[in-house]
């Protein structure tokens, strides 16, 4: 396993565990363009909450990437 995909799955288990609560759109780096992310709930704390983005290139066609951002999400 090369670094960088070592550094992928330790980043992506931080998502293990929770549930998926629902799906959000999001406002982007351009404010033009919608992102589309999941709010995750831990199922022992329902206060404790997780804001995951997906990321790609606009024709949506790249590998893009997940923003995870642990924090306080409003439902």
């Amino acid at each position: 396993m090369t670094d960088k995909e070592a550094w992928m799955h330790k980043y992506l288990c931080k998502l293990v565990g929770w549930t998926i609560s629902h799906s959000v759109t999001v406002r982007g780096y351009e404010m033009d363009e919608p992102r589309f992310g999941l709010v995750l709930t831990r199922p022992d704390n329902k206060k404790d909450q997780m804001l995951v983005v997906i990321h790609s290139d606009p024709e949506g066609n790249a590998a893009g990437h997940l923003e995870i951002t642990k924090e306080k999400y409003g439902t």
